[in-house]
Parts: structure tokens; C-alpha cells; sequence
């Protein structure tokens, strides 16, 4: 029996992979689209600039003008890299959600290369636009706490 727990973990992982299958996949489709899309920087209004929070560097762009990298190809290679990952993190997820243990090792290979694939195809510039992987690895601690459970 599957807990409470690791049913709303594996659900929030299959909507999370849908959204980065998606989002690969018009990214790779639509590449030139995507490297047109510039930064649209919000305007305040003068009261809110007072109280406006400082930014770091975090919450900037990857550029400073645009979101994602301008290039074409290293948005393709993005893409492709961020598929990979969503794919695997997801099968490895519903394996789980089935309550296979084999699942929480192909979710882990699948974090694993949402880390490694970006900086192998982009350099470690990749890592700004690849932040979410992060949540994968506080996922993955999570579902190992619910490795028991797995056959």
C-alpha cells in the first residue's frame, strides 16, 4: 500500500516532468521564437520602488537581457538535455507511483543528468537556466526516505 506521502510526491513529479516535456519540446520546436523572447523588465510604480527588495543575483537573467541564452543552438542543446531529464525523472516516477524500487534509481540517473547534461552541452553558464533540477535533488531525499515502501 502507497502512502499519502509518496502519492502527492509522485504526483507533483508527473506534473513538474509534464511541464519540462513540454516546455523541451517547444523550445526545441519553436528555438528561434524562444531566443527572440527578450526580458521584459517590470516597472514599478514610484511607491513601490521604495520598497522594492533588493535583486540578486539570482534573480536576474541568465544575460541580464533575456531569460534564456540568445543562441539557437545552445537552446537546442538545452532542450535536449532538459527532455532527457524530465523523461527519466518521469518514468522513474511512475515506476515509484507503481511502487517499483527500480523507479528511485532511474529518478536519480535522471537528476543526475538534469545536472551533468546542461554544463556537458553548454558549459556552466547552463546552470542559471537549469535552477529547477535543484528541487529534483530535495525530491529525490524525499522519495528515499519512502524507499521501504518500494518493491
Amino acid at each position: 500500500m502507497r502512502s499519502q506521502f509518496l502519492t502527492v510526491l509522485c504526483i507533483l513529479s508527473f506534473l513538474s516532468c509534464a511541464w519540462g516535456l513540454f516546455d523541451a519540446v517547444i523550445s526545441f520546436v519553436q528555438t528561434n521564437a524562444v531566443a527572440e523572447t527578450s526580458y521584459v523588465k517590470r516597472r514599478y510604480t514610484p511607491e513601490e520602488q521604495k520598497n522594492k527588495p533588493k535583486q540578486y543575483f539570482e534573480d536576474r537573467a541568465a544575460t541580464g537581457d533575456q531569460p534564456m541564452p540568445g543562441d539557437p543552438d545552445e537552446i537546442r542543446r538545452l532542450s535536449v538535455a532538459q527532455f532527457i531529464y524530465s523523461l527519466l525523472t518521469l518514468i522513474g516516477a511512475i515506476l515509484m507511483f507503481r511502487l517499483q524500487r527500480i523507479g528511485f534509481w532511474i529518478y536519480v540517473a535522471g537528476v543526475a543528468a538534469g545536472i551533468i547534461l546542461p554544463v556537458a552541452l553548454s558549459g556552466f553558464g547552463a546552470l542559471n537556466t537549469s535552477f529547477g533540477v535543484f528541487f529534483s535533488v530535495l525530491f529525490a531525499g524525499l522519495y528515499w526516505t519512502n524507499l521501504k515502501e518500494m518493491h
